[in-house]
Parts: structure tokens; C-alpha cells; sequence
């Protein structure tokens, strides 16, 4: 029967700090009224403890009625924010507010068993924004807090310490881990994100887009957020060569580019004939909530882990959104010709919008009639970049009015998505068809473990021309203007001041150091993205593949699950008392006392603690109540408790201990 007897204060005190942690990372993505919602009732339960504070009840019933009108407020502050009380935020935003409000209710241990199992539900949906190693760890201190409480509010006699407590805590979640490693591997994968809410995970997301304005791209420089690792086999390309293919922008209206109609690009066939060198590689891609997947210019076929299709403009473009971090193994040829004879939306390559870029439709007219073929007045254009005032900047000004024309013929400064995209009007102006593909160009190698990491701010942007027997063509008008772009990527020209700490950016040993940590923690975050958080339907097979499961489908994966399950469920429990007993004199010593007790029939019963037990006894052994009293006591002491005496004294106790019937 449960206990009503209101937890102490003490408890309730430890119960608050461990769902403070499990609510506070979502103060980072909740707003901040929720934020307050939570610490006001933290902060009135705080106060009741320590001021004591009125706290809602019938008795105080104008209390009663602001928790109410809290209440209410926070369920229409969240419809009038979100539309709705659905969904991943909204959902999490009432939870968090109304579990700091059950706060203030707790009166009895039902109360305070309700709030610990909210409080483990709230851990759970902080793994619905991100599933990192911190994130992990902190949740799995909060467990280890809210399991210590639940040990406490049933210890009312406070026999065990406190620390005690704690590692008692710890040591039930370690003991737990066989199981959930079983079940990790074992358990059926779904195909989507395990822990995200596909109507507003990752909604977000910072990268690559399918649509490019002038200084959208050079926004991401800031950005040191990872946008894909690759692992090759064998050499890697060229750093001239690491282009990495992403959305094929056709149409624009003076300001804007954008892609074609994708329907009309995934139902026409390409026409890629590779040659050259192959690069065999695996690539894990973090989330971006859109279609396409990166690969090196040019990928010859699409993987086989991911379903996918090559579309008409050479993209990898995946069936589904990418809402979940995926792993793939692609080999690409940087030597290719595409579509070199035939394209059929070689008209859309040509289009200028009307009362545009009229100085540079001038200029290129200009330029066209100077030349005799296409060749040399794209050579014509590329000297006019690396030849006149021009500029490579991380921070280009921002541009007015028309922002091509501007650019070209004023500011002259801008970053790769200044160059591709005026280059491209100047070519579609002298009847050259051309295309802007954005991506990402370069990457960092991780001397850890040799892994190319990709970040944001290696977003770039180039152009591709269609030339008559050749196909598209690539040309990175930005190589003109600053070659270290491309031949030594991004972080060379970049300052220190904007790849480093504030605090390490003017110690050269500080700066290495920093950099030194970084590529660890990176090489750490690899493992666990790989063999944790892209641990999906396909790598599972791959797995019970290799540890010797032929053709596993999901019938054998479940009869493989409920055999180790129940091994671990017989096997574990033994374990554990025999360990227990061979690892505790003081429990061995204690049951020589219930041996000697057991000649009266007196056995302790099951679930029955030693204290009940010793009253039990007494009253058949009234004259020896001391003796009990005492040894009961010492065991107490030496097997839960501070350990104030020897396991020398139970010891001699029990010896001397002879009971008789009373005469």
C-alpha cells in the first residue's frame, strides 16, 4: 500500500534540481515566457520550503486561483504562439510549464511519484532537438538524480545515506545497460527519425538552399556547424577538384535564382559519360530537411543505401527530406562530359529577365562582338574579373536596386555567389547558355582520424556553361578573382579572429591547442554519429550481416530479441544475488542470525525488511529483545548505513547469540 505520508522537504528540494536540468535545455529553444512559467513555480514551491509560503489548496483558495489563471494563460499563450497545443514545441512547451506547475501540488508520495515520472518523460523530449554526446551525458546525471529521489521518498526512516543513495542510483542504470544494449541493436529499425517530429524537426536548419541571393551564402561563413563528413578510400581528390554538388539554379528575376520545376528534372534522363580517375567514399550528411544529397562532382550512380535517383541537372536528390542524419557509400568521377550533345532545357539557360542588368546586357553585347567563339569570350570575362579591381570578401557590402549591375560596375566586392551569379548574366546575355549550381567547395581534413569534415562555411556557389560537343562545363568564375579559395579552400583565407575562440585567437600555442581539442571532439562525434545515431534499418542489417545473421528480417530479429531477453532476465538476477553474496560478509553473517532464529519457525518472509522482521521475533523471543535489538541493529548500520561500526562486532554478536524458549 502506498505511503501518504508527504515527502520531506529535503526530497522535494533534490526532486526540483533534477527536473530544473531536465527542463533547462529547452530554455534554449522554448520562449522565454515558458522559461519563466517554470523557475516561478521552482522558485514559489523554494520559497514554501524555506519562508513557507501559501502553496494552492482548497483551504487557500486565492492561491487556488492564480495557479488557475497561470495555467490558463500558458495553454493560450502556447495556442496563440503555435496554433496549437500538437506538435513537437508546443507539446513540450505545455509539459515543461505545467511540470513546474505539479511543482507546487506535491503533498504526499503519489504526488511526488507522478511529478518523477513527468520529470523522466521530460528527459525523453529533449532528445527531440538533439541527440549529442552533452546532451546524453547531462540526461543521464538527471536519471541517476530523479532515480535517487525515488529511493529517498521510500527510505522515510532515512537508514541509508546519502550518498549511498546515489550510488545505489548509479549502479540499478549501469545494471540496466546490457538490456538497453540488446535492445539497440536488436530492436527493428524504422525507416524516418526515431526521436524528430517530421512536421517541425529540424525546421531550423542552416545551409545550402534551393534558392540564392547576393550575400545569402557568405551569411553561412560564420557558420561552424558541420554539414557533412566524408571518409575516402585511398587517396583523396585534388583540393581544385572538391566540389561538392548540390541544388542547379536555372531561373531568377533579377534578384532571386532558383531551381527548375523538379518534376520536369527527375523524369528526363541524363546523359553523363565518365572517365578519369574513381574516388570510392562514404559520406554521413547531417540533416537539412530538404531532398538533395551531396556528393562529389560527378557521382556515377547513386548508393544503395539510400533510396535516390541522379536528376536531369546531375544532383543527387533523395525519395524523402533528410530529417535524420544518413550515411552513404558513393564513388564519384570529377572527369565527366555531360549531356554534351543534347540538352533539353537549353532555352531556360538562356532567360534574362526584362528591364534588368541592362549595363551588363550592354557590356557583354560589347564584349560578344569582340570575340569570334564561346571559348574566348568566356576567357574574355574571366580576365575582366582577375585583371581589374575586383575583390574576394568574406563580408561584401550590401548591394541596392540592381544588384548585378551594381555589383560589376560599383562595389566590384562580393563573395563566390557575387561571381557566379554575374557571370552567369553575362554569359545568358552574349547567348551562351549557363546555370549557377551551389554547394560546397573544399573541406578540412581531420589529421584524428582522416576525415574530410565539410562545414557551412565552405558554402559555395560557381557557374556551368553549355558549350556545343562538350556539355556543361564548370567555371568557378571566384578561381579568377582568388585562386587560394579553391586551391587551398576556405580556412586559409579566412582570419584566425573568425575560425578561433576570442579568448586562444592570440596565442599561436593556444590557437594549436584549441584546434587539437576540436579535431578530437570531432573524430568522437564521428563514432557516435555513425554507430548510434545513424544506426537505422540498413546499418542494422549490415551489422547482424557480419555477426553472422543470415537475411535478417524483422521475424528473426524478434525471436534473436526475446532469446537474449530472457537470458539476460534469468541470468541477471542470479548474478546479481550471487555477487551479492559473495561480495557482503555482513549479509552472510546475518542470515547465520536468521538460522538460529529459524529453529523457533521464524523465517523473515518475503519483502519483509530486518526491522519488521526483529519485531516479529521479539515477540516470540521477549526475553532476548536486546540481543535482537542489537544485532538487528548492527546489521542495519554495516549493510545500508554510514558504517559507524565493525563487521568484528556483528560478528561476536551473533556468536554469543544462543536463543532459548523462555522457561
Amino acid at each position: 500500500m502506498m505511503h501518504k505520508a508527504a515527502p520531506s522537504s529535503t526530497s522535494i528540494l533534490w526532486l526540483m534540481l533534477g527536473l530544473t536540468l531536465a527542463a533547462s535545455p529547452h530554455f534554449l529553444y522554448q520562449p522565454i515566457w515558458v522559461s519563466l512559467v517554470f523557475l516561478t513555480a521552482i522558485a514559489w514551491r523554494c520559497m514554501n520550503i524555506w519562508f513557507d509560503w501559501y502553496l494552492p489548496s482548497n483551504k487557500h483558495y486565492l492561491v487556488r486561483i492564480f495557479q488557475l489563471v497561470i495555467a490558463v494563460a500558458a495553454i493560450l499563450a502556447i495556442t496563440f504562439n503555435y496554433g496549437s497545443t500538437i506538435g513537437r514545441d508546443a507539446g513540450v512547451a505545455f509539459l515543461v510549464m505545467m511540470l513546474g506547475l505539479k511543482v507546487t501540488e506535491i503533498r504526499s508520495q503519489r504526488d511526488y511519484y507522478v511529478t518523477v515520472f513527468l520529470g523522466y518523460f521530460v528527459v525523453i523530449t529533449n532528445f527531440f532537438f538533439t541527440q549529442s554526446i552533452p546532451m546524453v551525458m547531462m540526461m543521464f546525471i538527471v536519471v541517476i538524480i530523479m532515480t535517487a529521489c525515488l529511493i529517498t521518498v521510500n527510505d522515510p526512516k532515512h537508514v541509508i545515506k546519502k550518498l549511498q543513495i546515489v550510488k545505489l542510483s548509479g549502479q540499478m542504470l549501469v545494471q540496466s545497460l546490457p538490456i538497453m544494449l540488446i535492445l539497440f541493436v536488436l530492436f527493428p529499425r524504422i525507416a524516418g527519425p526515431l526521436w524528430g517530429l517530421p512536421q517541425d524537426s529540424h525546421s531550423g536548419s542552416t545551409g545550402i538552399d534551393n534558392k540564392m541571393t547576393l550575400g545569402k551564402i557568405s551569411n553561412l561563413i560564420q557558420s561552424d556547424k558541420v554539414a557533412f563528413r566524408v571518409s575516402f578510400e585511398g587517396e583523396l581528390p585534388p583540393p581544385a577538384q572538391r566540389y561538392w554538388r548540390g541544388p542547379v539554379l536555372w531561373l531568377t528575376d533579377g534578384t532571386t535564382w532558383t531551381e527548375i520545376n523538379r518534376s520536369l528534372t527527375s523524369a528526363v534522363e541524363t546523359n553523363i559519360e565518365y572517365s578519369g580517375a574513381e574516388y570510392h567514399y562514404s559520406l554521413t550528411l547531417e540533416p537539412h530537411n530538404e531532398n538533395w544529397l551531396f556528393a562529389l562532382d560527378m557521382p556515377n550512380k547513386s548508393p544503395t543505401t539510400v533510396k535516390s535517383h541522379i536528376n536531369a541537372d546531375g544532383v543527387l536528390q533523395s525519395n524523402e527530406s533528410v530529417k535524420q542524419r544518413v550515411h552513404y557509400q558513393l564513388t564519384s568521377q570529377p572527369d565527366y562530359q555531360f549531356n554534351q550533345q543534347h540538352e533539353p532545357f537549353v532555352q531556360r539557360a538562356l532567360e534574362l529577365p526584362d528591364n534588368h542588368h541592362n549595363l551588363s546586357k550592354q557590356l557583354a553585347q560589347q564584349w560578344r562582338s569582340e570575340t569570334a567563339t564561346d571559348e574566348a569570350y568566356i576567357q574574355r570575362v574571366l580576365s575582366h574579373f582577375n585583371q581589374s579591381d575586383f575583390y574576394y570578401t568574406l563580408t561584401p557590402p550590401l548591394l541596392t536596386g540592381d544588384t548585378i549591375d551594381g555589383f560589376l560596375f560599383n562595389s566590384r566586392r562580393g563573395f563566390c555567389e557575387h561571381y557566379a551569379a554575374s557571370f552567369t548574366v553575362l554569359m545568358r546575355a552574349a547567348g551562351i547558355p549557363a546555370r549557377v549550381v551551389t554547394g560546397y567547395q573544399g573541406g578540412e581534413i581531420n589529421p584524428v582520424n582522416d576525415t574530410l569534415v565539410v562545414r557551412q562555411r565552405d558554402a559555395h556557389a560557381w557557374t556551368e556553361v553549355w558549350l556545343q560537343d562538350k556539355g556543361w562545363v564548370r567555371i568557378d568564375p571566384t578561381a579568377a578573382v582568388s585562386s587560394d579559395r579553391i586551391e587551398y579552400g576556405i580556412n586559409e583565407i579566412m582570419p584566425l579572429s573568425m575560425r578561433s575562440p576570442l579568448f586562444v585567437a592570440n596565442s599561436d600555442a593556444l590557437i594549436e591547442l584549441w584546434q587539437s581539442i576540436n579535431n578530437n571532439w570531432d573524430a568522437v562525434n564521428n563514432v557516435w554519429n555513425l554507430w548510434v545515431l545513424a544506426y537505422g534499418p540498413e546499418r542494422q542489417r549490415d551489422f547482424l550481416t557480419k555477426l553472422g545473421m543470415t537475411n535478417p528480417n524483422w521475424q528473426s530479429i524478434a525471436i534473436w530479441l526475446g532469446s537474449l531477453l530472457s537470458l539476460v532476465f534469468i541470468l541477471l538476477p542470479l548474478l546479481l544475488f550471487y555477487q551479492r553474496q559473495q561480495a557482503d560478509p555482513v549479509v552472510r553473517l546475518y542470515q547465520d542470525f536468521c538460522s538460529k532464529l529459524a529453529k523457533f519457525q521464524l523465517i523473515p518472509a518475503t519483502g519483509e525488511g530486518p526491522n519488521d522482521f526483529a519485531n516479529r521475533a521479539i515477540k516470540t523471543l521477549q526475553h532476548h529483545k536486546s540481543d535482537i535489538n542489537t544485532i538487528t541493529q548492527l546489521y542495519i548500520d554495516l549493510h545500508y548505513g554510514n558504517k559507524s561500526h565493525s563487521i568484528t562486532e556483528l560478528q561476536t554478536a551473533i556468536k554469543l547469540f544462543q536463543p532459548k524458549k523462555a522457561q
